[in-house]
């Protein structure tokens, strides 16, 4: 019977050991996870430190070009590749950055372009890859968007108004404002797929909820920061296109380059004839200089990374887009902007997210 007990004892104390074990195990492993997960915070700050650096190299490119060449045409001319240009590496040898580095200024400003041109650029894209566009089409694209934006609740010939949100499954109101990002597209009606219009809806969201091309060659071809002219150089081929209208030979001119003999692949004259012969064509305002740029930098170090997005003004485009209902107004620039005579406006930023539009 002692026997027993002792053989009892010691099972238990075996188990206890196995539990204790399990239990220290499991302790040891949430421990180096939380360890790993704070370290990732510690070492994003030292990303985040790289990636402001970048941004630096990003702008002192900028800034020299402008300086010697005194107007910014395109990236080919050496400012496209900061880093590169810069030939600057991260101290850290474990640590990869990137830089790119877009000319936003190749875009039409959202909030610039004319009715006619944008029932237009709608028309076209309802047509498909059909030879005969019905200007008609885009009408009821631009009557939603303007009920959209304007403040009353007169509802246009083929537009829609609260009324209309209000009936669908999840109702919701007109903000009655500009239209401030690209997402907010999903809201309109005829933008994205109706089930009860399959024929006269998804113009750039499908039925699945994706974008479709034409919501992507609008992405390409629009911008929310940019308020001047379209610089032609870095315009996109479907806004060149569009720029172009039915003359199918003057769009594969352009994209060959200016007219004559200058040997650079960009334009610097807006009295090209070409670019003169494409004015006649739409209302959208055009020049050959790059004014805004939008920069994405990437930072990483092993499974750690850090993002960071910036739309950058310079000139003209110091101007910061006006807020619905209010005229335009030049911001003054901040003291420590002043003092330290940054060359560019910040027009907006975001770290480790895309920027909202």
């Amino acid at each position: 019977m002692f026997v027993k007990k002792r053989g009892s004892i010691l099972v238990f104390i075996l188990a206890l050991i196995v539990l204790l074990s399990v239990l220290c195990m499991r302790l040891m492993q949430e421990t180096v996870q939380e360890l790993r997960h704070v370290s990732q915070f510690h070492r994003r700050d030292d990303l985040r430190m790289h990636a402001y650096s970048a941004l630096d190299v990003a702008v002192g490119a900028l800034n020299e070009f402008m300086m010697l060449e005194k107007t910014l045409y395109a990236p080919s001319q050496g400012w496209g590749d900061p880093l590169g240009y810069a030939e600057i590496a991260p101290l850290d040898s474990t640590v990869q950055w990137s830089i790119s580095l877009i000319d936003e200024s190749g875009k039409v400003p959202i909030s610039a372009i004319s009715e006619k041109d944008l029932v237009s650029l709608f028309s076209i894209m309802r047509a498909e890859e059909d030879s005969l566009v019905n200007e008609d089409d885009g009408q009821p694209f631009y009557d939603s968007l303007m009920d959209w934006q304007d403040a009353d609740d007169e509802e246009r010939d083929e537009g829609a108004e609260d009324d209309f949100y209000e009936d669908l499954e999840f109702p919701y109101f007109t903000p009655g404002k500009k239209i401030e990002n690209f997402e907010e597209f999903r809201m309109v009606k005829g933008f994205a797929y109706d089930s009860d219009e399959p024929s006269e809806s998804g113009l750039f969201y499908s039925e699945s909820g994706s974008e479709t091309i034409h919501m992507k060659n609008f992405r390409d071809s629009f911008s929310f920061f940019h308020n001047g002219p379209v610089n032609i150089n870095t315009a996109s081929s479907y806004l060149v296109k569009f720029l172009c209208g039915d003359d199918d030979s003057l769009y594969e001119e352009i994209l060959t380059g200016p007219s004559g003999a200058s040997g650079d692949p960009f334009f610097k004259n807006m009295n090209d004839p070409k670019l003169a012969q494409m004015r006649n064509n739409r209302s959208i305002s055009t020049s050959t200089t790059a004014t805004v740029f939008r920069v994405l930098i990437t930072v990483s170090k092993g499974k750690a990374n850090f993002q960071l997005h910036a739309i950058l003004g310079s000139g003209n485009a110091m101007q910061v887009p006006p807020k619905a209902g209010k005229g335009k107004v030049q911001k003054p620039r901040s003291k420590q902007n002043t003092k330290i005579r940054y060359p560019f406006r910040i027009l907006s930023i975001r770290e480790n997210e895309n920027l909202v539009d």
